[in-house]
């Protein structure tokens, strides 16, 4: 390290006001002066000056309950594709006339939902499909019987007796 020695800083003190200055400094701040020191007296100082005594801290009051605030409406990401999908579906004759749908239509709506770059997974599809297939105008055509068709109309097989009275029972309760 540096051999030097270090410069030391020394503080000197405030010389002390001369008696003529110091009688004029007393009569305006009403002080006395000791020596270096200032003492200020209370009961010199004006009323105005003098800090004003702190209020208690008011007893805690019990809480009233808030009312919640009103929660907006959410709409899951899942139904808004789900709409999506329905109206895609709404154009095509078989779906918005509720004929009796194909076994296995489900192909053929994912075949739909690549081709019009939609976005759905498997449980909506089922979930609009579950919806489509138990409305009271799909029933209404499965128990009349008849051919049961894909979507872009074509026929694809008949309605079994077994179905119709699935649907009877159905539309019954």
């Amino acid at each position: 390290m540096n051999d030097q020695p270090r410069k030391t800083l020394s503080i000197k003190p405030k010389t002390a006001p001369t008696t003529e200055h110091a009688s004029t400094l007393n009569q305006e701040t009403k002080t006395v002066s000791r020596g270096n020191k200032r003492i200020i007296k209370r009961e010199q100082v004006q009323a105005t000056a003098l800090a004003k005594p702190k209020a208690k801290a008011p007893t805690k009051k019990p809480n009233k309950p808030r009312k919640p605030a009103p929660k907006k409406p959410l709409i899951a990401p899942s139904a808004i594709r789900m709409d999506n999908l329905n109206a895609a579906l709404n154009a095509l004759v078989v779906w918005r006339e509720h004929q009796p749908l194909a076994l296995g239509i489900e192909r053929q709506i994912f075949q739909l939902i690549a081709a019009q770059q939609l976005s759905a997974s498997k449980r909506v599809v089922q979930k609009l499909l579950y919806q489509h297939t138990h409305q009271r105008h799909y029933l209404l055509k499965v128990s009349q019987g008849g051919a049961r068709f894909n979507l872009d109309g074509s026929v694809d097989g008949d309605i079994l007796p077994a179905e119709r009275e699935y649907v009877g029972r159905l539309l019954a309760t």
